[in-house]
This record gives structure tokens, C-alpha cells and sequence, in this order.
């Protein structure tokens, strides 16, 4: 599933700041995963290549506050 990366289809995230493919999030202005753990949408089953995820272009990449709700007990979501 190699996707043609172009300005088109990139997005990037409010939230951690990297690029992300826009189809790949139902919130325009997150990338698949800061959506999950600050909203609970599906998370993206990323498959990563040469440091970014194949299925949404993530490349690992997390604010300090997303890094802070990921902490047992802190994420909104759990």
C-alpha cells in the first residue's frame, strides 16, 4: 500500500505537528493517533517503514501533553 505523497493528501497535525495522510483521520486537523488518545477514535494499526507508518504517514511522534496522557491512569480515554 505504498500511497503517492503529495501536498494533496498531507496533512499536518495541530496537536504533535507531523505529517499525516488527511484521509486517514476522521478529525481534519489530527493525525490518527493524537484523535485516538485525545478523542477515542480508532487508532490506526501502524506499520512502519523507513520511520513512518505506511497506513497514515505517523511517524512517532508525540507532544509533550499526548506524552502526559499516555501516563497509566492519565489518558482521558481509558
Amino acid at each position: 500500500m505504498d500511497e503517492k505523497i503529495n501536498d494533496n493528501n498531507l496533512n499536518n497535525c495541530d496537536e504533535c505537528k507531523t505529517e499525516y495522510f488527511a484521509h486517514s483521520s476522521l478529525m481534519k486537523g489530527l493525525c490518527p493517533e493524537c484523535a485516538h488518545i485525545l478523542y477515542g477514535y480508532d487508532r490506526c494499526d501502524h506499520q512502519f517503514e523507513s520511520g513512518r507508518c505506511i497506513k497514515c504517514h505517523w511517524n512517532g511522534n508525540s507532544s509533550d501533553y499526548i506524552e502526559e496522557l499516555k501516563k497509566p491512569g492519565q489518558s482521558k480515554n481509558e
